[in-house]
């Protein structure tokens, strides 16, 4: 089950296990596999976030974001395609 909560941010939306990428090291070494994404809002900002998240439901990077259309259209870019998001309770 996916958490509520990452990062202390509240989950929105999130996307099923899927291989959405890798972030390598400054010297070409894997550092991180991205295995989900999630849409997250912080009590008192703004602003939302497009979490990228490890097997673990760890934050490997993340990107502030205007709106939740923008963190959608930017994880669909990143991925090549469409993306089915899920809703969170």
């Amino acid at each position: 089950m996916f958490p509520d909560v990452l990062d202390g941010a509240k989950v929105l939306l999130f996307t099923s296990k899927d291989d959405y990428g890798v972030m390598f090291d400054t010297e070409g070494n894997e550092v991180a596999q991205f295995k989900y994404f999630a849409i997250c809002k912080y009590d008192n900002y703004d602003e939302y976030y497009l979490f990228k998240c490890n097997e673990e439901y760890e934050v490997e990077s993340d990107f502030a974001c205007d709106s939740i259309e923008t963190c959608m259209n930017i994880a669909s870019e990143h991925y090549g395609k469409e993306i089915m998001w899920v809703k969170n309770k």
